[in-house]
């Protein structure tokens, strides 16, 4: 069952095979490639070469990454031996990082990828179905905050980016996303770009965007657990990681904001994932690096599980005061509001949602 009146699961996974690969490819084909390109000089070669794939990462304009790949290119055309693949590998990663922000300029709008993925994307799911208090949503000033996150963030995309009945009822959104994944990932840059419109976009989730939109009093939906969720997600449980994450509490003091907390059942479903050294991967996900191995669809394991039924909850928004400057206390107090709004939309809507028996994981 989706929001549309009849499952397409055929064009379901062709808007996957547009979504997943933009999201998941590119890292492996930039890594590949300097890979490639340093191996003829043998294991330090390929050490340098991951060694410009973290420069790559960390530079946030084509001019800063241009002598990078000068670099790359040079150490491919002096290769010993292999030099034509090597040097082929390292015009691919300069063509890569150009694409990135601050080399190529903004894609093109495609309304016909929006409208596809918006129509069909859903269908791939034997369930994806967007409740609660939609009604309650007003057309300003409203921050929607979406859990769990998951391995690749399935009830956030299908129940809210290409749902046209979270359009409907938000009006104007802006959805925001991890920095590195919207501006650093080419393939994924080229997709954000590609679906925007009028009434929607999606940009990076740092500090000085939320502001810029908080101070418009733009609508904004993202997900506070970030890569930490992916790092708590368990195969069939629910986990969101936000006992420690407070910064858009204080935004919404700051700004008056509206705040609904949003959960997506069925989430857990999508993926197996590997469990171990939780502690540790959590740490290292603190540097939004996505510390997480999973595998999905038995016939191509980088999808998620097609038998997933996600339905996602819109809880009553909870009326932030206006605080220019918030203590430390008043975080802590709004935090623990937030909480226990969140629990109970996971709790009253668990055994409608098909979930009676969940139990919510706050790490």
């Amino acid at each position: 069952m989706t929001d549309r009146p009849q499952r397409n699961f055929t064009k379901g996974v062709l808007a996957h095979f547009v979504m997943v690969p933009a999201w998941t490819v590119a890292p492996v084909i930039l890594m590949s490639s300097l890979v490639v390109a340093g191996k003829p000089h043998g294991k330090p070669g390929v050490a340098l070469a991951v060694g410009f794939g973290g420069a790559l990462l960390a530079a946030s304009n084509f001019l800063q990454r241009a002598p990078i790949c000068a670099a790359v290119i040079g150490m491919a055309m002096s290769a010993p031996a292999g030099r034509p693949l090597a040097v082929g590998a390292s015009v691919l990663a300069t063509v890569l990082a150009w694409m990135c922000k601050g080399g190529k300029g903004d894609f093109a709008r495609r309304q016909w990828l929006f409208d596809f993925l918006c129509d069909y994307g859903g269908d791939y799911y034997e369930q994806a179905e967007l409740r609660g208090d939609l009604d309650g949503v007003k057309t300003e000033k409203s921050c929607l905050a979406f859990h769990p996150h998951g391995c690749l963030a399935a009830g956030f995309s299908m129940n809210a980016c290409y749902s046209r009945k979270f359009h409907k009822a938000v009006g104007k959104v802006v959805f925001l996303i991890d920095y590195t994944l919207r501006y650093k990932n080419p393939f994924f840059r080229a997709l954000c770009d590609g679906i925007a419109t009028d009434s929607t976009r999606v940009d990076a989730a740092d500090k000085r965007t939320f502001m810029r939109y908080f101070e418009k009093g733009e609508n904004v939906a993202f997900i506070p657990g970030g890569f930490q969720d992916a790092v708590a997600h368990q195969f069939g449980k629910d986990a969101t990681a936000l006992r420690h994450r407070k910064g858009f509490v204080k935004y919404c003091l700051q700004f008056g904001y509206r705040l609904h907390p949003v959960y997506t059942f069925g989430e857990g479903d999508t993926y197996y994932t590997y469990t171990g050294l939780r502690k540790l991967r959590m740490k290292v996900s603190e540097h939004n690096i996505p510390m997480v191995v999973f595998w999905g669809w038995r016939f191509f394991p980088l999808f998620p599980r097609p038998q997933a039924k996600l339905v996602t909850y819109v809880g009553p928004a909870i009326d932030f005061p206006l605080i220019k400057e918030p203590s430390k206390e008043d975080v802590d107090k709004w935090h623990a509001v937030y909480l226990d709004g969140l629990k109970d939309v996971f709790y009253k809507n668990r055994k409608e949602a098909g979930y009676p028996d969940a139990e919510l994981e706050i790490v």
